[in-house]
């Protein structure tokens, strides 16, 4: 559970509309874009800030820093070489990665566990700066693209209609690049930027092979956990592989023949040493959730859901339901007010809202208020009862709300189970302070006797933790070890 989301970036975009016909860097042509160059770096500067509160900086200055200096590297070869750049790594999980234009390139936290070389890393970075330097982000309806950058920090992937109504979020939540064409440009400069660079161009071609099978994977996976599939935003899966004659030809527009003097950058072992000890999922700024119980180190806290309920720490709320999803429940944060009491906070929440049963509530020392609205539950079309409760602990207002079919005297079907839920928040233990520690990466190098299948039992998914090891080092669905090589395992 993280950051407010900056909601902020909406009205920014409501007040941007600057037309313009900028002459193209890379075709030489003209396009009618949103902004000139100027505008669109500033419009990029402004955002960068309400991105970075939205998703949260990855804090690994180290991480950062490799980032950056392999993406410098590559926007000193591309058609834009003096623009200034900015590659940036997010506090996110999901395999994703996008740019505002202007020089901005976000790289997702979740994006690096899954590659296994710089070379591939160079690749990304470099399609990215091709989207920059083709005026992708330009030449699209800018508040388009920045809507569905915001519209990604605050999606529920659930694939319940109900649960996005809840959340009060759209359910349609995922950055989905910039079209066929445009994609495929971006590839196409992307290989010719690392390429010129020195990084080994078949990189690219591994690194859509990589993706597409963890797309496959993830839509399996996904199907089979009854939620939406996470996935990256179109790069590697609107269109196959480039072949060797488009690898070819990104050697040739780069004006190699031969392999560099040296040979071609690939750069695992530097990769793999930079990733070592990687969140593997959630991290410690946004809590950590093992078996049906939340942990927050620097709150904190612990609170419990019903076990056999579905959780999900997303950026801004906790997100818990039934597999069914005919019971759900969300867990949101606020700075508590100095001068309201949890009642006169709630309902100033609730803003007008016809409710009934109003109490007050002691849990573990903190003081809330808690009351049932008449409507507003998604699962009965608005017409049902919703459960919300809020509870004071130092600075900050939890805030509950728990929906499902409606039940008897006017409360939900499973109103027992959202209180009982309410009441399990607590102070941490001592002793349980390890447990709001991140699963992490971490890098081995494997012998003749290494097997993956040693170390799946500690990858924390419930399903498929064989599969998830392979995937994570590029060796899906039936790929081999050899020894000698790095390997990222989660412990």
């Amino acid at each position: 559970m993280k950051r407010q989301l900056a909601v902020a970036v909406l009205s920014t975009l409501a007040g941007f509309a600057v037309s313009s016909c900028a002459t193209n860097p890379v075709t030489g042509g003209h396009n009618v874009v949103m902004s000139s160059t100027q505008s669109e770096k500033e419009q990029s500067r402004r955002l960068y800030e309400q991105i970075i509160r939205a998703y949260g900086l990855y804090e690994d200055q180290a991480v950062q820093d490799y980032v950056n200096r392999v993406g410098q590297k590559v926007a000193k070869n591309s058609h834009l070489p003096d623009w200034e750049y900015k590659f940036t790594v997010l506090d996110d999980e999901s395999v994703n990665a996008f740019t505002t234009g202007g020089g901005y390139v976000y790289v997702h936290r979740g994006l690096l566990a899954y590659m296994n070389s710089e070379a591939e890393l160079a690749a990304v970075l470099g399609h990215e700066i091709g989207h920059i330097t083709a005026r992708h982000p330009a030449r699209r309806q800018t508040r388009g693209v920045l809507a569905s950058v915001l519209a990604t920090g605050a999606a529920i992937m659930t694939g319940s209609s109900a649960v996005a109504q809840l959340a009060n979020v759209g359910a349609t939540a995922w950055l989905q690049g910039y079209g066929r064409e445009n994609e495929m440009e971006a590839d196409r400069l992307g290989l010719e930027y690392a390429t010129k660079t020195g990084y080994r161009p078949e990189a690219m071609g591994e690194v859509f092979r990589v993706f597409k099978q963890q797309e496959s994977f993830e839509l399996q996976r996904a199907k089979d956990e009854g939620r939406e599939p996470m996935i990256y935003h179109g790069v590697f899966s609107s269109h196959p592989a480039p072949d060797a004659r488009e690898i070819q030809a990104a050697k040739g527009a780069a004006n190699i023949t031969d392999q560099p003097e040296g040979g071609w950058i690939d750069g695992r072992e530097e990769f793999m040493k930079a990733i070592d000890g990687l969140p593997y999922g959630s991290s410690r700024a946004q809590g950590i959730v093992r078996d049906n119980r939340f942990y927050h180190a620097d709150l904190g806290i612990t609170l419990a859901f019903p076990r056999g309920w579905h959780i999900e720490n997303q950026r801004d709320r906790i997100l818990a339901y039934t597999r069914n999803k005919d019971a759900i429940m969300q867990v949101t944060a606020a700075p508590r007010p100095e001068k309201k009491t949890p009642r006169e906070f709630l309902i100033g929440e609730l803003k007008g809202a016809s409710f009934m049963r109003g109490e007050e509530l002691r849990v573990n020392g903190m003081e809330g208020y808690t009351v049932v609205t008449r409507h507003g539950s998604p699962l009965d079309g608005g017409e049902g009862p919703v459960r919300w409760a809020v509870l004071y602990r130092d600075k900050t207002a939890f805030l509950f709300g728990g929906a499902s079919r409606s039940g008897t005297a006017g409360l939900p079907a499973d109103d027992g189970l959202f209180l009982s839920s309410v009441q399990t928040m607590r102070n941490l233990k001592p002793s349980e302070y390890p447990l709001a520690q991140p699963y992490r990466i971490k890098v081995i190098q494997a012998t003749e006797k290494t097997k993956l299948e040693d170390y799946a039992k500690q990858v924390p998914v419930q399903r498929y933790q064989k599969e998830e090891l392979l995937m994570l080092n590029g060796l899906y669905p039936n790929g081999k070890v050899k020894p000698g090589q790095y390997l990222k395992i989660v412990e």
